[in-house]
């Protein structure tokens, strides 16, 4: 294997379990407290759902269209198109899948509790592809930028893992553990996701597309619903507005 392909898929690899491992932040205070606070998590996920749209418009469309001038512009904006499609139907094959276990979760929790984790595992999946789509532009900073947003996104998504399982009955350090599993798909999408864009260059621009749908799905369809169903609009508003910035801001500190 090329050495250069190599350190791109190793470093792939290892910023998407670091994104993985930031699920940890979000159970760690359930060893301290009995609750967290489900305003905190809720304006957790309008900041996290703002850093994941600027991404997602500012740095993978903006890079596609760098990439794809003029005429172009159809592969990134198929790449959109087919990426919200492909969240859309993961998300939809889990909901209507009620009959699978996983580690006899089923039978410890419920179904809720399996239903919950099938979730997260399924839109872990377009994450990761985010992130070695990112790593697979040749910009590190770029994939350091995404990297970064899907962490601080993981932090409310591991909060609500261990609400929605503590309440069926799960030990915390289970819940930490369910929550860690939960993103697996990203460090095992994400070198994938850079491999292909490595070999097949011209894809990158529909590939940068793609990656901005699928989270651009996630944030409209999952963590701004999930905001507003406990903090009012101005206050999701706020939440999301500052985390645009925050990423735009970080995008630049790393030369975006």
């Amino acid at each position: 294997m090329d050495a250069e392909l190599l350190r791109l898929l190793l470093i792939t690899f290892f910023a998407a379990v670091l994104a993985d491992l930031s699920m940890v932040l979000g159970v760690a205070p359930f060893f301290f407290l009995d609750d967290l606070s489900k305003r905190a998590a809720a304006t957790l996920s309008a900041v996290a759902a703002g850093m994941m749209a600027a991404a997602s418009l500012v740095q993978l469309v903006g890079e596609g269209l760098r990439r794809a001038p003029g005429l172009q512009v159809w592969e990134v904006a198929a790449g959109l198109g087919l990426g919200a499609l492909f969240y859309a139907g993961v998300a939809r094959w889990v909901q209507s899948n009620e009959s699978f276990d996983a580690f006899r979760l089923r039978e410890t929790g419920g179904t809720a509790a399996l239903m919950v984790v099938a979730a997260m595992t399924a839109h872990s999946l377009p994450e990761g592809i985010a992130i070695g789509v990112a790593f697979g532009s040749g910009e590190t900073g770029f994939g350091v930028a995404v990297v970064a947003a899907l962490a601080v996104h993981n932090v409310p998504e591991a909060i609500a893992i261990t609400l929605a399982l503590r309440a069926k009955g799960l030990s915390i350090w289970q819940c930490m553990g369910w929550a860690l599993v939960t993103s697996v798909p990203q460090p095992i999408a994400a070198p994938f996701a850079a491999w292909l864009m490595w070999i097949f260059e011209p894809l990158l621009p529909f590939g940068l597309g793609f990656a901005a749908g699928a989270m651009l799905f996630l944030v409209v369809d999952d963590l701004l619903p999930d905001a507003l169903e406990e903090i009012d609009s101005s206050r999701t508003a706020a939440a999301f507005t500052a985390g645009a910035v925050a990423m735009i801001i970080l995008g630049r500190v790393v030369g975006l």
